[in-house]
């Protein structure tokens, strides 16, 4: 099998703590049960799509017998056109599936919540407020709806949707590889608020929303839910 996982800038990555160089605050953020080391760790393993992701994604036909052809960590999208700083997404999955590519955004979870709202985030600046107007048109969101989601689940949406339009993919999901029990499910109350707003309601964790057209490219969320690696996790 040839080299599947990289950096954001093409360079190979061969075990999980590769990972470390690329987060952050690296080994700070390099903790057992934490999301950066228990999201590596399932990737690693599987050396492929982890189970969680591939059960998640076959619930809709298009993904069936889908091949992993890379996976980018901490993968970098420019936001130029919006001002500021790049998105920084834990895994970006290109894979190949019967119909072309498809592109899979992964956000990895375990208690961490999503970030500030949006209202909390937006201070009024000039850069803020230009960035935000972007992001909103490009997912079609309401302005008077946004200020009440999560900003991270916004950019995380948008550099999904870039990534997919620069690959010429026509089919990309945006999926949180959750380590939180589905007993517990946290953050996933905000995820089913953020798929209502975009028109794409998340019934259920284990499958994927409807798709949603945005600019040419079939949109669906998703929340996996994946055990930790961690041999002592409750």
């Amino acid at each position: 099998m040839g080299e599947l996982f990289f950096a954001s800038d093409g360079s190979p990555l061969s075990k999980p703590e590769d990972v470390i160089r690329l987060l952050g605050k690296q080994e700070m953020h390099w903790k057992e049960k934490y999301s950066a080391y228990e999201t590596a760790h399932s990737w690693f393993e599987a050396q492929d799509l982890p189970q969680a992701i591939r059960a998640i994604l076959e619930t809709e036909p298009i993904y069936a017998d889908a091949r992993l052809l890379k996976a980018f960590f901490e993968k970098k999208t420019a936001l130029d056109e919006f001002g500021r700083g790049p998105s920084q997404t834990d895994v970006l999955a290109i894979l190949q599936i019967s119909s072309g590519r498809a592109i899979v955004g992964v956000e990895g979870k375990v208690n961490e919540p999503f970030g500030d709202y949006v209202f909390q985030w937006n201070d009024g600046s000039p850069s803020k407020a230009s960035r935000l107007s972007a992001l909103t048109k490009r997912l079609g969101l309401q302005a008077t709806v946004v200020s009440g989601l999560r900003y991270q689940l916004v950019h995380r949406t948008v550099a999904t949707l870039l990534e997919a339009q620069t690959m010429g993919a026509r089919e990309a999901a945006m999926v949180v590889q959750s380590f939180s029990p589905d007993s517990v499910r946290a953050g996933f109350g905000d995820f089913q608020v953020f798929g209502a707003a975009l028109g794409t309601p998340i019934a259920d964790t284990g499958t994927l929303s409807p798709p949603i057209d945005l600019d040419g490219v079939q949109l669906r969320l998703g929340w996996a839910v994946n055990s930790m690696h961690s041999a002592d996790a409750v």
